[in-house]
């Protein structure tokens, strides 16, 4: 189990009895959106903010979703398709989610207005949609 709040982030591998953080490598210990892989456990997704006082916004304006695919030992930053600046945007706890494709599909929307993809279990991203109500929450389907 996995979760990020206010303080850090952490898993537990006792459905919940004892958590360990697992913030180090992040740029920040606050945050909200977190999603985790339909088939590998140590696979997750989060995206780090800034702490509430300083908006709960992308740090330094630089958009980036950051993935773990050790069960939080180490985080890769991904960012390719993003915006590297001025990204002051932030992503509610709902506004992220997972499809169950191989590989994986990753989306999030932002309180802006913009939703972004990946297809590649978040290497590398695009811009979906644009100039959106602010998104409260975003959910994956597979068709067909």
């Amino acid at each position: 189990m996995y979760q990020q709040n206010h303080c850090g982030v952490y898993r537990s591998a006792d459905g919940g009895r004892q958590w360990e953080e697992i913030t180090a490598g992040l740029p920040t210990q606050f945050g909200f959106p977190m999603a985790a892989h339909p088939r590998d456990p140590k696979t997750v997704w989060t995206i780090p903010l800034t702490e509430p006082e300083q908006g709960r916004l992308m740090p330094d304006g630089h958009a980036a979703v950051w993935r773990t695919n050790d069960g939080g030992d180490s985080w890769i930053r991904g960012d390719y398709g993003l915006p590297r600046t001025d990204a002051y945007v932030g992503v509610l706890r709902e506004a992220m989610a997972v499809d169950s494709l191989d590989p994986v599909g990753v989306y999030f929307g932002t309180s802006t207005g913009q939703l972004y993809g990946s297809r590649d279990e978040g290497r590398t991203w695009r811009l979906i949609a644009d100039n959106l109500p602010a998104i409260w929450s975003v959910e994956a389907a597979v068709l067909g």
